[in-house]
Formats: C-alpha cells, structure tokens, sequence
C-alpha cells in the first residue's frame, strides 16, 4: 500500500498517470512536470507562481509541505519553529504569525530576562534601549499585544522591585537564627562601598546572603561606618543578639575603624538602644586605643571594646554583669595563612631575591625582548604584585621557563643575568611555595568551615617540610608562629572543637576554652527560642507608647532573670555535661561529611546538634566579600556614574542570585 499524499501543493497539478505527468492547472500556465513528486511539483510554484505558492503558506501549515533542497539563488530560506514560520522570497516575505497558545515565552519570563541581564550579567540599563535589541524584542512585544512595557526605566524600575522583595524574604528568613557577619569595604574608581554579607547553616550547606553593598559618602571613621553597619542591621530588624560572630579583614580596607557599631547618636539595633558615651570615656579609651559602644544604660548595659594589638584588629562585646566578652570580632583566618607567607618572603635574602627577579621580569616585558619572545614561541613574562605573593609565585616560576632564554640573552642584555646559585634559589623558592599556592586556592572554597581550613592549613605545612630548603623551613616556622592566631579567635576554636574530624588535634586547655564559648552561644540560641515570637524593632516604629515601653523593659527583665537564674544555669550545666560527653566520642574520618554527621547526631541529642549546626558555619575567609568587590568593579567599569541607588540594588540581586536566591 502506497503512502497518503498529501501535501496540498498537488491541488494546483493533474497527475496522468498513464504519461506520468503532472500538469499545471493555474491560469495561463502549460507547464509539465515529470512525475508526481511533491518537491518537484512545490519548485515549480515557488519559482513559476510565488504568488501562487504565498496564497498556500497563508492557509496551511509549514509541516504539510517538503521542502526543496536546490542550492538555486530563487530558492527560498525556511525557518520553522514553535513560534513563528518565515519565508523569505526574492521579491517578498511572508510572516506566518503562531497562534497565542503556541506561545510559549510568557510577559514575567521576558521581564526576568531583562533582570537578569542587567543584574547577574551585568549589561548596562541602556542595553533595553539599543536598536539591536529591540529589533529582537519588538517582534515578540508585537505577538503579546504589546502589553508589557520594557525600556531602561521600567526595567531599573523592576530591579528596584526585585531587590525590595528580597529583602523582605530575608527579614523573614533571617528571623530568629543565630548570625555570622562578615565586613568588609573597597574602593574602585573614587567610589567606596562597605559590603555586609551573613552566614548560617541551612540543611547540609552553609547559606551566604549579602545584607547590602552600600556606597560610602563620607571618610572612613568609626562612627560612619557604625552608623552604616547599624542602619542595615536595622533594615532587616536584626537584633544584635543574633549575632554570633564579625569577621573583618585586616582593617587595612577599613583604615579608621575602631568600632563596626560605634554610636554616635540614638538610634536602635534590634531593641537594644545606643547611649552617648560621655567625654571622660571618650579621652580615656583614646588614650588606651579603644572605643567602646554601650547598649542600654545602667545595670544592663552592653560595652563593645574594638582595638589593635599587634597588628590584629580585634573586637570584644562585654556584659557589665557578666564580666567577660559575648562577641569578638576576629581578622579573616584566611588572611592570618597569607601573613604568614609574607613573613616568610620578608626574610632579607628571600626579599632581595625576589627583587632582582622582579626587575628582570620587568625587562623580559619591555617591547623589544617580549616581541623576540613571542616569535619564539615562548610565553611571556609575568610582573607580580608586591601585596599578593600568589603573583610572586607565578612570576619566578614563569622565570624559570625563561632560564634559557635569559642565559643566551645575558651577554647582550646585561639586566637579564642571573648567577647559577640564584637560579637554583629561585627553582627551591618555586617549590617551596606550591602548597601554599594549593592551599590558597582551596581557601577560595564558599562551603569551606573551620574544621576544614585547620586541616587545610596543617597538610600545608606537612607538604611544605618535605620539600626541605631554607625557605621551606622558615615558611613552615611562620605558619607555626601564626597558628596560635587562630586559636585566639574562641568562635573559630568552637567550630573546631565541634568538628568530629579535627577536635582530637586541640589541647585540654583550648577544649575548655572551646566549651566555655560553647555554652554561651547555647545561652543565645535558648533566648533567641524563646523570644522567637517576639518581632524585633521595626524600622517602621517612630514612636512608642508607655505601654509599649513598660512591655520592653519587662521582657528585658525576664531575660535578665531567665538567664541569671535557676533555668538558665541549669541548661548551661546540661549542656557543658553533654559537651564533655561529646569530646570523650571517637573520631571520625577525614572525608565524612559533619553535616551529615550531625544530622544523624539529631536523634541521639537534638540540643546539641542544634548548637553544632549554628556554631559550624563560622566564616573562615572573605571569598564572598571579594565576589562582592569585584563585581562593583564590573559594574563601574561600564558605567562610571550610575546612581547609588541603582548601584546598590544591583549589585544585591546580582549576589544573592550568584550565592543561591
């Protein structure tokens, strides 16, 4: 049985099947064509009667037809999709509109697009403005009835939209959870803007927000950049009792700041208020290098010390009643590793080694000697940056491939001799720093926690002293200098201490020390339960009745009485007891996952996995805050003079795209 025929391009033909012959049927034409092929028979009318063949496009579909596939120069271009079909004609075109329900791209995608575009890809608004563009846009807009508005305002319009709505999911999502906060600024172009991100532990992941990109008007002091931290903390009625933890860098991006919530006026953080310290505690702590902040006033005031000692800027949250500090601000573990390899490359030798290839770098770059390089064949020479030693790494160890080529050229270019000993120096200098390199690049890991970067930090170290070689075995000292740094840091020593892989490596002392921190975050996170369904201060409360103030100072009371109390020294008690059965536990392996651990942990002891899961997630380096700055420098290096609001919203839906919303 033969197959149905039916493409409708037979209907303008006669077939004579006794001749074998198809015969055209439109007027005036006397056309024959051999056989009854349907490609045979549609070239015909495409090229004899386009007209002919446009009134058929018109009423049929683009599937019922076959197309030819003749490379002539009338033959026409099909494209057909589930959108639209368009046949392109010598003299002609013909648009074949789909019908709406086979459509499938709807107005909210187009406009999420548009979003995305100018947000996580970083296209300029007037991208929607562009006649390429809307060339492509425009024929779309046509089939929707040109019902949706898209241009450079309603899309800044909608991005404005986008980031206030997420900012509303994160008050809520943020709501009651114990916080990690990492602080940072930088400056691009004459503009500066503070980047404030937050970390907590959600499932099996470590979640990373950014709370806010805000540029910076004024100097860099204290009491600015206070205020700007504080009126973020604010906007997402963040208490200052959620607050586990802030990691700055190294203050050298933050030059003069000696406190993150210096108060300069009144003003709320969650429910706590700021009271003016008064000028013989501002001459007193000036004199000592401090500046504190107090919450409250009287018995139940709480005083924030930030300072610098020995290079570590450092922060300390202090209850008058209590005595000792709830809240250390600590530098970035990540940065103490990179100190510690700059101490080592300080070393005079090391130093003056190090510039003599810096300069002979600089001389393989010059026009004449990297124009003889490139034609042979050779990679060119790579200038490091003093402030990273990752680029001084790679400078020597493309050095070393330059060897050759520098010793045959040295006769005539005297710059580019080095001795034989020096070359060998540069060689072990090369080796010496590959497991910091490594180790660096997994520091830029975003799920990296404390457990993970102390084992991280120790396989560096055991890799660096195989090597062997002077500058092996001062590297090796420095890292042991500095690791001391970390363990002054009590929330990094917690996150360790909960890690079932890395606790054993603690001393009993750190382990107590390490308990201690333990059960105050245990205290926190009690509170924080407890006072779940009572809402922070809202940024939309001006003004407060007595009543309302009688209701605060009453719940501050309870607080105060739950936490001297009989209740709260009993959960402290239980807790440190179940602590100390934790540590006596038998390690586990090196490649296990702890989430996972402490997920199966739930069962045994809610409370403590409850701890450990807010505790974990404490932010060992500052990868985000430079995901941050750099797409600033994205941005503003397309558009120089963008708006402070567009740039702020911007860069907070770009991030918190990038990090998972």
């Amino acid at each position: 049985m033969g197959r149905h025929q039916e493409n409708p391009v037979r209907l303008y033909f006669h077939y004579d099947p006794v001749a074998n012959k198809s015969r055209c049927q439109i007027d005036g034409c006397t056309g024959e064509i051999a056989g009854n092929h349907a490609g045979n028979l549609q070239r015909h009318v495409q090229r004899i009667h386009p007209s002919a063949f446009a009134r058929l496009l018109s009423s049929i579909d683009m599937e019922d037809l076959s197309l030819p596939s003749s490379s002539s120069s009338k033959r026409p271009f099909s494209e057909v999709d589930s959108e639209r079909t368009i046949e392109f004609f010598q003299d002609s075109v013909v648009v074949k509109k789909p019908r709406a329900e086979q459509f499938c791209i709807r107005p909210d995608s187009i406009m999420d697009a548009c979003v995305e575009l100018v947000t996580l890809n970083g296209r300029p608004f007037s991208l929607m403005d562009d006649t390429g563009f809307r060339k492509i846009l425009e024929p779309v807009l046509d089939i929707m009835g040109k019902s949706v508005r898209i241009d450079s305002d309603s899309i800044r319009d909608m991005v404005s939209d986008v980031a206030e709505r997420e900012r509303e999911n994160l008050v809520n999502w943020l709501k009651g959870k114990l916080l990690m906060l990492k602080v940072d600024a930088a400056s691009y172009r004459d503009r500066s803007v503070l980047g404030i991100n937050v970390q907590f532990t959600e499932g099996e992941r470590i979640v990373l927000r950014t709370l806010a990109v805000k540029e910076l008007h004024e100097s860099h002091t204290a009491s600015y950049i206070s205020s700007v931290v504080r009126d973020v903390l604010k906007t997402y009625s963040i208490d200052i009792k959620q607050v586990y933890s802030i990691t700055v860098d190294d203050g050298v991006t933050i030059p003069d700041a000696q406190s993150l919530l210096q108060k300069g006026d009144s003003r709320y953080v969650g429910e706590d208020s700021v009271e003016v310290e008064d000028q013989h505690d501002k001459e007193k702590h000036a004199t000592e290098g401090k500046a504190p902040l107090a919450w409250g006033d009287g018995e139940g005031q709480l005083t924030l010390d930030i300072y610098e000692t020995s290079g570590n800027v450092t922060g300390e949250i202090h209850s008058v009643g209590s005595g000792g500090p709830i809240l250390r601000g600590e530098r970035c573990s990540a940065h103490v590793f990179h100190l510690a390899v700059d101490d080592a490359l300080q070393d005079r030798t090391i130093s003056g080694l190090v510039s003599k290839a810096r300069r002979l770098s600089e001389k393989l770059q010059t026009a004449n000697v990297s124009g003889f390089l490139r034609r042979l064949g050779q990679r060119a020479a790579i200038v490091d940056r003093p402030s990273a030693w990752v680029s001084t790494h790679d400078m020597l160890e493309r050095l070393w491939e330059l060897k050759t080529f520098c010793q045959d050229m040295a006769p005539s270019i005297e710059e580019l001799h080095l001795e034989e000993s020096e070359w060998e120096e540069t060689l072990l200098l090369v080796y010496a720093l590959k497991p910091a390199k490594a180790t660096a690049r997994l520091f830029q890991s975003e799920q990296l926690t404390a457990g993970d970067f102390f084992g991280a930090w120790l396989k560096c170290k055991i890799e660096t002293d195989k090597i062997g070689g002077p500058f092996a075995t001062l590297l090796v000292e420095c890292l042991n200098r500095r690791q001391h740094v970390l363990f002054e840091n009590e929330p990094f020593l917690a996150a360790v201490f909960l890690d079932p892989r890395y606790k054993v490596l603690l001393t009993d002392g750190q382990a107590e020390q390490a308990k201690g921190r333990l059960c105050k975050a245990w205290g926190m996170i009690q509170a924080l339960s407890q006072n779940k369904q009572h809402s922070p201060f809202s940024p939309a409360d001006v003004e407060f009745s007595g009543n309302d103030s009688d209701d605060e100072i009453e719940e501050m009371l309870r607080a105060r009485e739950r936490e001297n109390g009989d209740e709260g020294t009993k959960c402290k008690t239980v807790m440190m007891s179940t602590l100390s059965a934790y540590s006596n536990e038998a390690r586990i392996k090196r490649e296990e996952n702890i989430f996972r651990y402490w997920i199966n942990t739930s069962q045994v002891s809610s409370d403590l996995y409850k701890l450990a899961v807010s505790v974990i997630p404490f932010p060992v380096t500052q990868v985000s805050m430079e995901r941050a700055f750099s797409g600033l420098k994205y941005m503003l290096s397309q558009r120089a003079r963008m708006k402070d609001n567009d740039l702020e919203d911007i860069l907070f839906v770009r991030l918190n795209k990038q990090f998972g919303i």
